[in-house]
């Protein structure tokens, strides 16, 4: 790897971006962008057993998401700029391998944003018209797409601002299904391990998956570092919050659930309403389908966001057309490219269902987190005088420590897909080389 571009500081026309995301705004995006909600994790439960779904989902909180969230605040302590992880790639590789890794984290992004219309369409159909059919799905998509679209076209503080709304109607059924519900939980409640029918490889497999889907948001909002009041110190504080909150709403939900619905062989997505209706009945059924809803909604709706952010930064420093950095005059947000990636989802939604897309984004994921578990301990090397307000503790050994373990699991991940997951997967990456090629050409 040869030596990355020196970091260029934010010029006069990247100061009409709308800034000013203050840390209750900025803890409220990255809420949905780490967690959402328990809500669609129902599924491993079958796909895996009880008992290896909940040990990987609660293991998972020390190997894959710690360290992760100790590496994210690292880096975004140090290099503080719009455009995340691309300017974390750009400080140490060279301009074509910075582009790639930069591509698959967003192209990463984009399909599992493309996850939450067909999920929150689920919810909203399975619980008002179980009987709708596909049409009506991609209809209530539609209207989430576009709706959540304009709404980032019109100011990121506005986004932040109905962020905390759906964040606090997102808790509030879950924290009402915990304090009913745990009383209840049961140790042998987490009897079978393994699900009918399912080796031990095949339920890892789903478990590491969904696993590293639940913990994976951490340096989402990185993306839109320029836009945070004092980002190099504010975004660390916030991962200190997010991580054991995180944690708290994906596993005591999951043990409630498997106490008052016993029957986990049933559970599809959208179990959640059935738990709270064994629970607290239809009042609570409701207000858990409402909160799964905005769950979903704001997932969508922050993801807009950041996936936004990748591709203004990239144009601004000349690497991607001009036409990308363009920003709304009255608004100053990236609305050109928001459009289009409205249209993408639109087809996405229509072509594809969420497990399908969820398993291709995870492994397409792959490379990129390696490389971002790798970039402090190289910038470290390197790059010394990259230091920000937080470093992991302990020196280089520690960090590499910290490394290991969710490389490790990522590679897992990537070796246990089916092969047409693989291909179509590998598809996506091939977009990455197409899209340099094309943008030099179409700046000379």
């Amino acid at each position: 790897m040869g030596k990355g571009l020196p970091l260029r500081h934010a010029s006069a026309d990247e100061g009409k971006l709308k800034r000013g995301l203050k840390p209750l705004g900025a803890l409220a995006l990255m809420f949905p962008l780490s967690s959402g909600g328990p809500y669609g994790l129902e599924v491993t439960v079958p796909a895996a057993g009880p008992g290896l779904a909940m040990l990987v989902l609660a293991g998972m909180a020390l190997v894959w998401a710690l360290p992760y969230v100790l590496i994210t605040a690292e880096l975004a302590s140090a290099i503080p700029e719009e455009g995340g992880g691309y300017k974390w790639y750009r400080a140490f590789l060279p301009p074509f391998w910075a582009f790639q890794f930069s591509c698959l984290d967003w192209l990463t992004w984009v399909l599992d944003a493309a996850i939450y219309p067909p999920l929150l369409a689920a919810y909203l159909l399975g619980y008002f018209a179980p009987d709708a059919g596909p049409l009506a799905s991609w209809g209530v998509c539609l209207v989430v797409i576009w709706g959540c679209t304009l709404l980032n076209v019109w100011d990121v503080r506005l986004v932040g601002q109905v962020t905390v709304l759906l964040s606090a109607m997102v808790l509030a059924p879950v924290v009402i299904l915990v304090v009913l519900g745990l009383p209840q939980v049961e140790l042998s409640n987490l009897q079978p391990f393994l699900a009918d029918g399912t080796d031990l490889s095949s339920g890892l497999k789903y478990a590491f998956i969904f696993g590293v889907w639940a913990y994976s948001g951490y340096a989402g909002l990185a993306y839109a570092s320029g836009e945070i009041v004092d980002s190099a110190r504010t975004y660390p504080k916030l991962l200190a919050i997010i991580l054991p909150l995180t944690v708290a709403v994906y596993v005591l939900p999951m043990l409630v659930a498997l106490s008052a619905t016993p029957d986990w062989q049933s559970w599809q997505t959208g179990h959640f309403n059935q738990v709270a209706l064994v629970l607290g009945g239809t009042w609570l059924a409701l207000l858990t389908s409402i909160g799964a809803q905005c769950g979903n909604l704001s997932l969508f709706n922050s993801e807009l966001l950041i996936t936004s952010r990748l591709p203004y930064a990239m144009a601004k420093d000349g690497v991607l057309p001009p036409f990308f950095a363009k920003l709304h005059p009255r608004h100053g947000t990236p609305a050109r490219f928001l459009m289009i990636q409205a249209v993408f989802y639109s087809v996405m939604t229509y072509f594809f269902d969420f497990v399908e897309i969820l398993v291709v984004s995870t492994w397409i994921a792959v490379p990129a987190y390696l490389l971002m578990f790798a970039a402090p301990i190289v910038l470290r090397i390197r790059r010394p005088e990259l230091r920000g307000p937080f470093r992991v503790p302990g020196g280089l050994p520690v960090l590499v420590l910290c490394a290991l373990p969710p490389s490790a699991i990522v590679i897992y991940v990537l070796f246990s897909v089916s092969s047409d997951e693989f291909w179509v997967g590998l598809g996506f990456i091939a977009l990455a080389p197409l899209l340099y090629f094309w943008s030099s050409w179409s700046r000379r």
